[in-house]
This record gives C-alpha cells, structure tokens and sequence, in this order.
C-alpha cells in the first residue's frame, strides 16, 4: 500500500467513529419510530372497529325499537308497512327494513306489499338470529332481494321478532348501505395517505379504501385471511392494493367487533419521513466531514510525499531510458527523501562512467554482428524461456517486443519438417557436453521462410546439468536462395541445350521439306539458326532489365515466321515488361515454342499459330495482362502421361513467381494456353518513360 493511500486511510478512520454514532442513533430511532407506528396502526384499527360497534349499536337500537311495535309483532300488513317506509325515510343509511315470519315468508316491507310465496329462510343471518336470539350481523349481499330492492350491495343486519307471549315468530332485517358505510368510514377514521379494510367472517370486503369500486365484495388476499383468522390484535407490512408499502394494524374476526375483521394501513414513507430526512443529514454532514479530511489528507500527501516521491522516480525513470545525466534534486528539507535522493545520484555518477564502456564495448559488437548478419540468443532451461538480441530481431522480422519468448513460441516457428532434428540436436548438445551448431528453417510472422545458421554453447553447474545456453544467429537465407539458384540455372541450362538441338533438328527438319535445293536449304536454316540466336541475344543483351513483350515473341517465334506466311499472328498492345516478368514470359514463351515445335502446330506444315495480349484495367487492383496462346491444324494432341520439366516451369513461373494463373486445354485441333498476369511492375505504354535503373533480382522456389 502506498504512503497516499495510507494516510488518506487514517483520514478514514478518524471519522469512522462519527459513522458508527450516527449509524446507532439512526438505528435507535427509527426502531422507536415503528414501535411507536405499530402502536399508532393498531389505535387506528381500534377507531374503526369503535366506529363499526356505534353504527351496529345504533341499527340494534333501531331495531328493539321497530320489534316492540304491535303492529310488527303481529304482523299487520296494512299497519307495519307504512310505519317501516316512514322509519326508513328518516335513516337513508338503511336502505331497506323486511319483517319475516318464522317460515322465510315477507310479511312487511316498505314497499307495503307481502310475499308469500318465496322463502328467505336460507339467509345466514336468518339462522343465526334465530339460533342466537340476538342482533346478528350478516354477511356482504350484492342484490337485497327480501327488500325489494334493486342490485346494491348492503350488509344486512337482523334481530329476532318476539310475540306478546315471548315466543320467537320471525325475524326483522335492516339492509345497511355499504356505500354509505364506506363514505362514513373514510371520513372519521382513515389517516392522510392510509388505507383501511373492512370485511365479514367470510373474508368478503366491505369496506375498502383506496379504490373501493374495485375491491368491495372481494374476497381478501391470502395474508390478509391469514390475519383475520388470528386470536389476537396484531400489526404487519405489507404492499397495499395502491401499490404503497404500509404497516398495517389489524383486528381479527375473532376480538369485537365480532365476525368482522378490520385494518389500517400507514404509509411508511409518511411515517418515517421525518427521521429519514434527519439520516440525509447526518449523513450529509458526515460526508461532508469525510471529503474534507480526504481532501486535506490528499492535498498533504502532495506536498510532503508524492511530489518528493515523483521526483526521486522521475530521476531514475530518465537514468533507466538512457539519460545519464540525469540527477535527483530535491529541496533541502526533504528528510528521508533527501537522502534517498542523494544516495541515488552517488550510484548514478558511478554507473554512468561504466555505461560510457559498456556502450562502446556493445557497440563494437552490434556492428560486427550487423555486418555479418547475425544476432545473438540465449535459453534459461530452468525457466524454460529465452530471447533473441535486438540484431536477432530485426534480422528475422520481429518486434522488439519479442526479444523474449518462452520455449514453446520458439518450437512453434520452427519449420515442422526441421523441427524434430532440431530438437535432437540440441539435446544431443546436452548430452555430449559440447558446443552446439546447426542449420534450420523458422517461419517468420508474415509466412516468409528464413535459413537460419545456428552456433551456441552449452554452459552446466557442478552437477553437469545443463543451466544457460547461449550462441548466434546468422541469415544465410540468400545463400541458400543462390545455392537453389545455381542447382535450378543448371537445370535449365541442362534443358534450354535439349531443347535447342531439338529446335534446330526440327528447323533443319522443316526446312529440308519446304526446299528444293541444297543452297536453298542452306540460306533458309541459316536463317532460322540466326533467328534463334538473337531471341537469347535480346534477354542477355539488355541485362535482364526490361523487354518488349512483342520482343519477346518476336525472338522466339522468328524462326517460324516466313515473309508472307501467315502461320504464325501475333497480336496486342505494346507491353514494357520488368525484369522479373520479362524472365518468367520469356521463359514460358521458349517453352510453349519449344513444345510447338515438337509436338504442336509447328511442326508441320500446315499448322497455325494465334498468339495475342490484352491489358485490363482495374481501379482497385492490379491491371491484368492476359495472353492467348492458341495452336490448330497440328497433329492430334493429347494430355501427358507425366509433367516434363517444361510443363512445371510453365506453371511455376505463372502461377508461382507472378502470381497469375494458367488455363491449358488439350483440343482436338491443338493445345490452348490462357495466361493471366497481375502487371504489379509492369507498364502498358509503350511511348512512358521506363526507369531503366529498376531491376529485380528473381528469386525461385525451393
């Protein structure tokens, strides 16, 4: 860790005590606060449900009153009727009242009509009042029916009917209007931002706010089942149907008021907005006070140990990037630093007098290796990693950044059909205890092959195990190209003596039938014999610098070419040809006249030969330069059982050395060759200025 980072962490810690009081007083505090919400929900509950008991108690008293009227005690139809209408008039809340007899049948209502036909003995709350013998209340009815009433749903509440004799003869009903109720509710009980839930002992709500139009005479969500089924008063957190997070303080169907279940919601952002906005700013205020004593700590740390610091490393930076002269000057009241700083410039005044003699000493060296072409390498086996000098390097292709590589890089640019003997040598190195010396091929990063000359020493610890090679490079690849070189130019000089006694036999061979005397024989092979002369002549002259293709053809094909004799057409633009096309066409054009005159169209009499050149140009590659060599009237023709050496130097130079490519076809009426060059070097215009000084050396395949 650095002395920055250290000081700003004790500029942490001094106010890590500050973080920790306000952390427990927020902690604290906000624990009283929902004990104390907890307390404030279930009071709120409570409110309701008194609220809930005084509205039932008033609908019960209501009811005693409405029981003890003679005429609904006897059920007086032309009485009880008018007096229930007149009652209900006075109360809106009660939508309806229903005196029923002991079977279910209507005997009064407001409406002042009876219904003895259908029964309402299977209302719940009909059985229950008569098996209680008491005020009941019901449970959520959507549709009011015994009353008369159209679809609206109510919460019936219900009382027994006692005769004169105290017998039970019916039931009295009062259909309560829950929008009434929900109105009621909302007004006296519900909090600013809270919400309240009423429902029955079926779980079915009817009282719900927010949003009572979508919630009324659903049934409960299942924690809220779970409350109502409690034993005793109790608080929960939940999302409430608004989406708002509450705390919520219930009261079960099982605590008065009975068979109804109750709760209210506060909301917790309410609720705990004003210690939360206390926790923003103590913890502002901390901030605050941890950014100050981080800043002050930083800009300190800059003074008094980063600055001093960057000094003494930006001094030893330069030294290390060949700045000799480079000093550590620090203030004179630095402390430490100062003496660190001087200690750092003794070390560098006796190292830069050595680096004078050591640059000198690696520089003699450099350029000995420079001038033979050569680098130097080294191999730690106990790593298993090794490295090329900068000459090496740059003598193979690479970037100075791979002036280290591990084993297993070196083994993958070895060529693979030299890499087993390569292996085998150095380990028979090892084995013998000797000096190590060998010649390989590596592939180099853009495909290129180089020949490698490879000489080192194998250095062993007292227990003759093997702990530092090291040894040079040397490129002895255009050694090997001109090794190559010289094997191919006396093949084909091997060959080009072949082919031209086997020309000059077919000349004399043509030439003795189309003659009748011997000095005519003579002058006309004379002739050709000439003709031949000044093809090789034009190539040797010139140096192998340039040629006119037309040259070119011209040279080999004047032997054939008779004045007025039209056997032989050559046709195309005038094509200045650099060196390296001007050998490989060359070459190819002996060849194809060669075998012509072997074996094609002109070897007879009657065969016809059409040689012609086009240049294509293209804007985003290198112009083509197509040639049509086209044979007829020959002898019959056929493929070859095997490729001569002709027909692979044909191919090798178009497809190898000018990266073009060939089409060859056996035709019945003669051999057809189509050639296509990429003129990369080449120019089409035969009156441009050609730089006679442009020359390349052509290098053969191996």
């Amino acid at each position: 860790m650095t002395l920055t980072r250290r000081l700003l962490l004790l500029a942490l810690i001094s106010v890590l005590p500050a973080i920790v009081i306000w952390t427990y007083t927020e902690v604290s505090l906000r624990r009283a606060r929902e004990a104390e919400v907890n307390d404030l929900a279930i009071r709120q509950a409570q409110l309701v449900g008194a609220e809930l008991e005084r509205v039932f108690d008033g609908i019960h008293s209501l009811l005693l009153a409405v029981d003890e009227t003679p005429s609904i005690r006897a059920f007086d139809t032309a009485a009880c009727s008018p007096y229930l209408k007149a009652i209900q008039e006075k109360v809106p809340y009660i939508l309806s009242f229903v005196a029923m007899d002991i079977s279910g049948h209507i005997r009064c209502r407001p409406l002042g009509t009876i219904d003895t036909q259908h029964y309402f003995a299977d209302r719940a709350y009909f059985h229950e009042a008569l098996s209680r013998l008491g005020f009941v209340v019901g449970d959520y009815t959507p549709v009011f029916e015994e009353g008369g009433l159209a679809p609206q749903p109510v919460l019936p509440l219900a009382l027994p009917i006692w005769n004169d004799r105290g017998d039970v003869v019916g039931v009295l009903a009062a259909a309560l209007d829950l929008a009434w109720l929900n109105q009621k509710v909302k007004e006296r009980t519900v909090p600013e931002n809270g919400s309240v839930t009423v429902a029955d002992r079926r779980g079915i709500m009817i009282v719900q706010h927010p949003h009572p139009e979508r919630m009324l005479g659903k049934l409960l969500p299942q924690e809220y089942l779970a409350q109502a089924s409690a034993k005793t008063i109790g608080t929960a957190e939940t999302i409430s149907a608004d989406g708002l997070k509450r705390i919520v303080g219930y009261i079960p169907l099982a605590v008065p008021p009975r068979d109804i279940y109750v709760n209210v919601g506060l909301s917790t952002r309410a609720a705990f907005a004003s210690i939360n906005q206390a926790a923003r700013r103590g913890f502002m205020l901390i901030a605050a006070a941890l950014i100050l004593a981080l800043s002050l700590s930083a800009l300190l740390s800059r003074a008094f140990i980063t600055k001093p610091f960057e000094i003494v490393t930006d001094g030893i930076r330069a030294w290390r990037q060949g700045d000799y002269q480079a000093r550590i000057d620090l203030p004179g009241k630095s402390g430490e630093f100062g003496i660190l700083g001087r200690a750092f410039n003794d070390l560098m005044d006796d190292v830069a007098e050595r680096q004078h003699a050591l640059q000198a000493s690696e520089e003699r060296a450099r350029l000995a290796l420079e001038a033979g072409h050569m680098g130097t390498w080294w191999y730690d086996p106990n790593k298993g990693v090794g490295g090329w000098s900068t000459q090496a390097t740059a003598m193979l292709g690479f970037p100075h950044a791979s002036e280290v590589m591990d084993h297993q890089h070196w083994l993958d640019i070895l060529h693979p059909e030299d890499l087993d003997r390569v292996v085998r040598k150095w380990h028979d190195s090892v084995k013998n205890q000797g000096d190590y010396q060998d010649e390989y091929r590596i592939r180099l990063p853009n495909g290129d092959l180089r020949w490698i000359n490879s000489r080192g020493r194998v250095f062993f610890d007292i227990q003759k195990r093997p702990v530092y090679f090291i040894g040079i490079f040397q490129d002895i690849t255009e050694q090997k190209h001109a090794e190559e070189q010289q094997r191919f130019f006396l093949d084909e000089l091997n060959h080009r003596v072949k082919n031209t006694l086997t020309t000059v036999q077919s000349i004399a061979s043509q030439t003795l039938r189309t003659t009748e005397t011997s000095a005519q024989f003579k002058e006309a092979f004379e002739g050709r014999l000439l003709a031949l002369s000044k093809t090789h002549n034009l190539l040797t002259r010139k140096s192998w610098r340039e040629a006119e293709l037309r040259d070119v053809a011209e040279q080999e094909l004047a032997p054939y070419r008779k004045q007025g004799d039209e056997r032989v057409v050559l046709d195309g633009p005038n094509v200045r040809l650099p060196a390296r096309y001007a050998i490989n066409l060359g070459l190819v054009l002996h060849e194809l006249v060669t075998n012509a005159a072997k074996y094609g169209a002109l070897s007879t009499n009657a065969g016809h030969l059409d040689m012609n050149w086009t240049v294509v140009e293209n804007e985003d590659r290198p112009d083509q330069l197509r040639i049509h060599w086209t044979e007829s009237g020959g002898p019959p023709v056929a493929p070859p059982k095997r490729q001569g050496f002709g027909s692979r130097l044909i191919r090798r130079s178009i497809e190898g050395e000018l990266g073009g490519y060939m089409v060859l076809n056996f035709a019945e009426g003669g051999v057809s060759y189509d050639i296509s060059v990429p003129l990369a070097q080449a120019s089409k215009a035969s009156d441009s200025k050609v730089d006679s000084t442009f020359e390349i050396n052509p290098v053969l395949p191996s």
